[in-house]
C-alpha cells in the first residue's frame, strides 16, 4: 500500500494558489469528507507556509478533487518527493527544518480524527528518519535554516538593539522567535485571537502578552509586528490604519493565507514583508537548489527504493495476517460441519474418524502453507535495494 500525493506548493505554484487550497476551520469535517469522497483507507492532510498536500492511501485519491494545476505523485516519485519535501530539499530556504515536525503534527491530527492509522504512522517515520539520514548525508544536519531564522535575521539587520516587537500566533515560527529574540536584547510581547493561547506561550519566557484587538486598532509603541496565526481572514486591514500616523513599522507576514492585506504597504510608515519576500526566487536559491537536488538524487532513488521495499513489505504482513485468519474461520466452521457429520455417522469406527481427524488438520496446514507461498510480490521485487 503507498501512498498518492496531490500537492500545490511554492516555488512551482505561487503563494496565492496555495492559500487558495489552505484550510484551518473545521478540520475534523473536512479529514472526514475528503476520506469518504476518495475511500482512502488512510488520508493526511498537510499545510505549511509553502504547501498544501494530501496523502492518500487507497481508493481514488483524485476523487478528492481539488483543481487545476494539482501535482499529482505516485509510485516511486510519491515517495522520492516526500524525501525530497523532509531533508528541505524541496523548500524556498534550502534545508528547511520545519518540515519533519509538521508532517508529525499533520499526522497526530489525521490519526485523532480517525482518518489515519498505523500504515500512515510507519510511512511517514519512514520518511523522516530516511529524511534525516539524507540531511547528514548532504551537509543539512545541523538544520539551521527555515523561514523563522530567515525572518529573525530579517529583524535582526532592519531593527537596533532594544526594538519593541509583537509577536502574533503561538505556532512553532513565532515560538522560535520569541525564545531567540529577547535573548538578542529586544522587548517581545505576544498575542493570540485567544489571550489564554498567548499567556500559554509567554508566561514560561516570563514575557508580556498584549491584546490583539488593540494591535489591530494601532500599533503604537512597537517597531515591529511579526504575525503568523491560521486566521481565515487578515487580522490587520488598511481600513483599521489608514487613519493613523505612527513612526515606521515592520510588518512581518509569515501566515498563509496573509494575515494582513496588502492594501497596507500603501501606508508610509509601514513597511510590509510576506511570505513571497521570503521564498523570493532568487538566483542564488536556484543555483543551491539545483546543486544540492543533483548532489542528492543517487541518495534520493536508493532511500525511496527502500521506502517502498519496506511499505511492500508492511503490506504483505497485513495481507497474509488478514488472509491467515480467513481462512482460520473458514477452517474452524469446516472443522465444526465435520464434527456434526461424525456424530450422524453412527457406523464410523474409530480408525476412519482418527482418519477424518487428520485429513482436516493436514487439509488446514497445507492450506496454510499454500498460502504464505502465494503472498504478493512487491513493487521492487528483482531490484536492488541500497541498505
Amino acid at each position: 500500500m503507498e501512498p498518492v500525493l496531490l500537492s500545490f506548493h511554492a516555488p512551482v505554484h505561487d503563494l496565492e494558489q496555495v492559500a487558495h487550497h489552505v484550510v484551518r476551520d473545521g478540520m475534523p469535517a473536512h479529514l472526514r469528507e475528503w476520506q469518504h469522497r476518495s475511500g482512502a483507507r488512510e488520508l493526511v492532510y498537510l499545510a505549511t507556509c509553502q504547501r498544501v498536500m494530501w496523502l492518500v492511501w487507497e481508493g481514488d485519491a483524485d476523487a478528492i478533487d481539488p483543481g487545476p494545476g494539482c501535482r499529482r505523485y505516485e509510485g516511486e516519485e510519491a515517495w522520492t518527493h516526500l524525501l525530497a519535501m523532509s531533508t528541505g530539499l524541496e523548500s524556498a530556504n534550502l534545508g528547511d527544518r520545519e518540515i519533519p515536525g509538521q508532517l508529525k503534527d499533520a499526522l497526530v491530527q489525521a490519526r485523532e480524527v480517525g482518518v489515519a492509522s498505523d500504515e500512515a504512522q510507519a510511512a511517514l517515520e519512514d520518511v523522516i528518519r530516511e529524511g534525516q539520514r539524507l540531511r547528514t548525508r548532504l551537509g543539512l544536519a545541523d538544520g539551521n535554516v527555515s523561514v523563522a531564522t530567515v525572518a529573525l535575521k530579517h529583524l535582526l539587520d532592519g531593527l537596533t538593539p532594544g526594538a519593541s516587537v509583537a509577536l502574533v500566533g503561538v505556532g512553532p515560527m513565532t515560538r522560535y522567535l520569541a525564545e531567540r529574540l529577547p535573548e538578542r536584547g529586544f522587548k517581545v510581547a505576544v498575542a493570540n485571537r485567544t489571550r489564554s493561547r498567548a499567556h500559554e506561550l509567554a508566561d514560561p519566557l516570563g514575557l508580556p502578552t498584549v491584546d490583539l484587538a488593540r494591535l489591530q486598532r494601532d500599533p503604537e509603541g512597537y517597531d515591529a509586528i511579526v504575525t503568523a496565526t491560521a486566521a481565515p481572514e487578515p487580522l490587520f486591514t488598511l481600513d483599521g490604519w489608514q487613519a493613523l500616523q505612527r513612526a515606521p513599522l515592520r510588518l512581518l507576514d509569515l501566515a498563509l493565507p496573509p494575515d494582513s492585506e496588502p492594501g497596507l504597504e500603501l501606508l508610509p510608515w509601514v513597511q510590509r514583508v510576506d511570505l513571497n519576500a521570503f521564498l523570493a526566487q532568487t538566483a542564488t536559491a536556484r543555483t543551491q537548489r539545483a546543486e544540492a537536488a543533483l548532489k542528492a538524487e543517487p541518495y534520493l532513488v536508493g532511500a525511496a527504493r527502500r521506502l517502498r521495499h519496506r511499505a511492500a513489505a508492511r503490506a504483505r504482513k497485513r495481507h497474509l495476517v488478514s488472509a491467515q485468519e480467513r481462512l482460520d474461520s473458514a477452517w474452524g466452521a469446516l472443522e465444526a460441519e465435520a464434527q456434526t457429520l461424525e456424530q450422524t455417522m453412527a457406523g464410523m469406527d474409530e480408525a476412519q474418524r482418527e482418519a477424518l481427524k487428520e485429513i482436516l488438520a493436514r487439509g488446514r496446514t497445507l492450506a496454510f502453507r499454500a498460502l504464505v507461498q502465494t503472498q504478493p510480490k512487491s513493487p521492487t521485487d528483482g531490484e536492488a535495494v541500497n541498505p
